[in-house]
């Protein structure tokens, strides 16, 4: 009931919103300001010449000021041009103004510094920005090691045996969050599990993170968000980029950019990668490899072309990876060993082309995407046997304008999404197709505030119509945001929406494989449904003249249908079933505090606190295993006064997990096994020195204190048993790792 006049009350809200403006059109002048290259201008300042009223233009170069009954002049200022004078006449309701006769400025040096994390206090959506410097801070070998320093997704290893890494974001696992390559879905499926693993950090700018219900642009997954990868461009990245690095884990990576730029507009650019892990660590004597050999070839091959109006790029990608783990030698009357091979092959071809200012009219534009991806994947974990290939098609275009003026914007894309997948777990035959196609519209409403010299008030509401052929239903997915900014350094927000989800349990569930568990699943399973609410409240400040910021969410994910994974009804078999509307939730308090002590030195703070809980089919409802309680992150950074050294130390807190239930399971094998894990801590540490502009070598230290979890696997003496399962870990099964890396440019 309390949802349903909530989303009357937006609907009012927004309708209201329109009409306001529209009689307000009659006594307003809208303007476009740009350049004599006809390049929008931001933040350009617009006022009457009695400066009774003013204003400045929006992203769009846009503004909007109450009309003049007489003659008068209108004045306008951008920062390197000259100022601009121009006489309007009554009845004149649109203009556009070019400035010309750009003027010489003298350098300035800026020496106030950028949070590597910060989250918009003008963006309608939580967004936090995780930027270039923020990904120097630690290795981030790959998009999975990139939130080291990062309080909202965390990094978890679900087994002791495959080496498969997972994230969290919002109290749930990451499949509950929508991947994005700069801004287009990918690796979904059965990449599932190595996705972000293939993703080299090297390539990395920086990363997105949508906190809660965003944007239907991509489609009708993330219930808790989205994560958006940006990579480096031809353009802008440099000629020659070398990343060699090598640490005590047996571990090697050679990163190596390559690009050539023909004029200001075009470039070519060749990213490769290779990598490995050779080890022989066993430090808790369990006979099993604490973390897979593996070898990874990778390449990405972009051509980028950015004009005035029009602009489009091309990129292929190739890899191959081969992760092998398991027993390190049988035990007498053991007929073969538990061993564990992963082999992926991928290769991936995508492009982007766009147009801006259709019609003469800079507020129009008209984007497409599309991509095509195959792959493969051949793996064994013990006597279970996984085979399976994708080959999938995207495409999507995406027109945007405004209603009159750029205070009302939409958006309307179609796009289609298809996915044929062959797939095999021993002797069951799981091949699928699945043919979306669908429809989105988004509505933005902002409403100036000339004192503030922004909108005060920004209002998104969408939603997309899907058809989906795998499971023969139509999905209609709504969503909407408001932003309403205190000052400009002061915002809050409200957000809510439906998402859905399709699932793919094999790959979604790949660690559980590692294990001798019956796979039970009930039948003509659905997909998964949820609606999820988040409030956010963002403040920049200064203290004694230092510069801080504080960020508050609060979120819930409530499911309407949700597939739980249960390792609790016995011990010799995993459940996969409905909860069918029965309670299934999330909810996530977190806060951020940053703060800048003094020049060089900068301080983070980040603690959550989760509740996550399911109804199992027993009817209770309990604490989903594996997920803390509580966490807790902070960071410290100095940057030495000749921008020579950068040192950065930072500490995780983890809190209780609730542990599977072993009740069933015979002592002898679970003796060693709590019932939920204790808290306990990680220290990192990285100092970077910077010779030059074009070198820097960096030396760091992970899980310092050497804190692992020493008994893993259950029934590791007998892994033939039906008892034998890897799928329990809550700690690093590693010990302390010792790194050694270096930058080089051209």
């Amino acid at each position: 009931m309390y949802k349903k006049i909530a989303l009357k009350t937006l609907i009012v809200f927004i309708l209201s919103n329109i009409v306001n403006t529209l009689v307000a059109q009659k006594t307003s002048i809208f303007g476009i300001v740009t350049n004599e290259k006809d390049e929008l201008l931001t933040g350009a300042s617009v006022y009457w010449k009695d400066r009774k009223n003013g204003t400045n233009t929006d992203i769009d170069g846009a503004f909007r000021l109450p009309a003049r009954t007489k003659p008068d002049s209108l004045v306008v200022q951008y920062v390197g041009y000259n100022v601009v004078t121009i006489e309007v006449l009554p009845g004149e309701d649109s203009l556009w103004v070019v400035i010309q006769g750009i003027t010489a400025l003298q350098g300035v040096d800026i020496t106030e510094q950028r949070f590597g994390n910060s989250v918009s206090t003008l963006d309608p959506r939580n967004i936090e920005s995780i930027n270039g410097r923020e990904l120097r801070k630690a290795p981030c070998c790959n998009l999975s090691e990139s939130f080291e320093t990062n309080g909202t997704v965390d990094l978890a290893f679900p087994n002791a045996v495959t080496g498969v890494k997972e994230i969290q974001m919002l109290g749930l696992r990451g499949i509950y969050s929508q991947f994005l390559l700069e801004n287009r879905p990918t690796l979904n499926g059965i990449a599932t599990p190595f996705a972000f693993e293939m993703v080299p950090g090297s390539w990395l700018s920086g990363i997105l993170l949508a906190k809660g219900a965003s944007t239907v642009v991509n489609g009708y997954s993330g219930m808790t968000g989205q994560i958006n990868a940006d990579i480096v461009k031809p353009l802008t990245d440099k000629p020659l980029f070398v990343n060699l690095f090598t640490s005590t884990e047996g571990r090697g990576e050679a990163n190596i950019h390559l690009n050539k730029v023909k004029n200001d507009k075009t470039a070519n650019g060749l990213l490769l990668h290779g990598s490995f892990v050779k080890n022989k660590w066993d430090r808790n004597n369990d006979n099993f490899y604490d973390m897979p050999n593996r070898h990874q070839l990778n390449a990405l091959y972009r051509h980028q072309y950015q004009g005035d109006k029009v602009c489009y790029q091309f990129n292929v990608q190739a890899l191959t990876d081969q992760r092998l783990s398991g027993q390190i030698k049988p035990i007498e009357g053991q007929n073969r060993l538990f061993d564990v091979n992963q082999r992926n092959e991928r290769i991936e071809a995508w492009g982007k082309f766009g147009f801006e200012g259709l019609g003469g009219k800079p507020y129009q534009q008209l984007g497409n995407m599309a991509s095509t991806s195959w792959h493969r994947t051949d793996a064994n974990y013990g006597h279970n046997i996984w085979k399976a290939s994708q080959q999938s098609v995207y495409w999507q275009t995406l027109y945007q304008s405004i209603i009159g003026t750029t205070d009302h914007k939409y958006v309307i894309a179609p796009s289609i999404q298809y996915d044929d997948i062959k797939e095999a777990v021993n002797e069951s035959n799981l091949d699928r197709k699945e043919f979306v196609p669908g429809v989105m519209g988004e509505y933005t409403f902002n409403r100036p505030n000339l004192k503030l010299g922004i909108p005060d008030i920004t209002v998104v509401a969408g939603a997309r119509l899907d058809w989906n052929s795998r499971f023969q239903r139509w999905l209609f997915t709504p969503r909407a945001s408001v932003k309403y900014n205190f000052t400009t350094e002061t915002v809050a927000r409200l957000s809510a929406g439906k998402g859905y989800r399709s699932p793919n349990l094999i790959a979604e569930n790949v660690s559980l494989l590692a294990s001798n568990k019956a796979l039970i699943f009930a039948p003509n399973m659905g997909m998964e449904s949820a609606w999820n609410y988040g409030v956010n409240f963002t403040h920049n400040f200064k203290l004694g003249g230092k510069k801080g910021s504080v960020s508050l969410d609060l979120y819930e994910t409530d499911f309407q249908n949700q597939i739980v994974v249960d390792v609790d009804q016995t011990p010799l078999a995993i459940n996969f079933y409905e909860t069918k509307g029965n309670r299934s939730f999330s909810k996530v308090a977190m806060v951020m505090v940053q703060y800048n002590f003094f020049k060089g030195f900068e301080a983070k703070i980040s603690a959550k606190y989760q509740d996550v809980r399911t109804t199992y089919s027993d009817g209770a409802l309990r604490w989903v295993p594996l997920t803390p309680r509580f966490r807790g992150l902070v960071t410290l950074d100095y940057t030495t006064p000749n921008k020579k050294w950068l040192m950065n130390v930072r500490t995780q807190l983890v809190g209780h997990q609730r542990l599977p239930n072993n009740t069933q399971v015979p002592h002898e094998f679970t003796h060693d096994f709590p019932t939920q894990s204790p808290v306990y801590s990680l220290w990192n540490t990285q100092v970077t020195y910077v010779f030059s502009s074009k070198m820097e070598i960096y030396m760091g230290g992970e899980n310092l204190t050497n804190f692992q979890q020493h008994h893993a696997i259950l029934a590791y003496d007998q892994p033939e048993s039906p008892y034998f399962n890897g799928s329990q870990l809550w700690a690093p099964m590693g010990g302390n790792i010792i790194y050694l890396g270096v930058r080089w440019n051209r």
